[in-house]
Parts: C-alpha cells; structure tokens; sequence
C-alpha cells in the first residue's frame, strides 16, 4: 500500500471546525468554515501554494497534505506534478497540471487522485485507495458520508463509486518510482 493511501485512512473521521481552535483533534470544534490542520500545516510549506488556503473547500488541501506527510514537500510536489507556488489547492488546477504532464488516466489505481466533476466542472477530489468489482474506493477530504460527490462537506471520509460514473473526470496517476516506499 503507498504511504500516501495508509495516511489518508488514517484520518478517516477528522472533521472541519468553526474556528482555528483545536486542528490537530479529530473531533474538537466541529463547524462549517473551513478550518483545518491541513491548511494550517500546507502554509507552513513556502512556496507550495500560491497563498494560504485556511478557510477555503480544502479537499485538495487534503490530498497534498497526505502526500507531504508520506514523501516530504519536494517528492510531493513531483509526485502531483505541481510547480513552484502552484494553484493546486484548486481540484480544477491540480486535474489541469496531472494533464499537462501527460500523467492524467481513466482507469484507478490504488495511489491514484481522482477528479470528480459536475456540471462539466472539476468539483472534487481524493485519493483512490483500491479498485475491486467494478468500484473504486476513495479517502476524501470536505466530503460527507452520503452517496454521491459531496464537495464542501466537512468531513474525512471512505466512499465508493461505480468506475462507469458520469462523475468522475479522470484520474492523476503520480509516479512513485520517483519514491522509495
């Protein structure tokens, strides 16, 4: 399993809070404005984002927060093929720079960032963690345990969608010989 799958599950239940009050607690301060240790710990990283994002949808925050924590800032960036300052905190941007490096698939692997779309709009993301019958499973982050894409809904959260699903766009497929796991 990549490092970066084992971390995601592993903050399963975090919730978002209303505050900056109590990140590192899963449970703590629960509230609907986007605060998150994700944020908090990204802007920590210069020149990761173009800006700090704490207090944004970070459901993309949470992806490259997984992938810094499992191979540090500089392998995370390459592995998500993010630039210098990047505008990759946006699900759009970061499907858009998966694509410019040609490194954009439409069939999941465990390791994967998925690309959920609506309305013909990048929308939402995650981390695919396995494929298996006909599904895809997913650890997202601003989710909600209901079926379906739920962009902005506060919550870490395990899924599963049918790989035929009109919802999702694609697939960023990081190169992780570029790692050691």
């Amino acid at each position: 399993m990549h490092k970066s799958v084992s971390i995601a599950l592993g903050e399963v239940g975090y919730l978002e809070k209303q505050t900056p009050e109590n990140l590192d607690d899963k449970l703590a301060n629960p509230g609907e404005e986007n605060f998150t240790k994700y944020a908090r710990d990204m802007a920590a990283h210069p020149g990761f984002y173009l800006g700090n994002k704490q207090g944004y949808p970070w459901c993309d925050v949470f992806v490259d927060w997984c992938f810094t924590q499992a191979y540090g800032v500089q392998n995370a960036r390459k592995l998500l093929c993010q630039p210098l300052f990047s505008k990759g905190a946006g699900c759009r941007h970061s499907f858009g720079y998966f694509q410019e490096a040609g490194r954009l698939v439409f069939f999941p692997q465990p390791g994967d960032q998925i690309f959920f779309r609506r309305n013909d709009q990048i929308c939402h993301t995650g981390i695919v963690v396995k494929v298996e019958d006909g599904l895809v499973y997913t650890v997202e982050g601003n989710t909600s345990d209901e079926d379906g894409v739920i962009p902005n809904g506060g919550c870490v959260t395990e899924k599963q969608y049918p790989m035929d699903s009109t919802s999702i766009a694609g697939y960023g497929r990081p190169d992780y010989s570029l790692v050691n796991e």
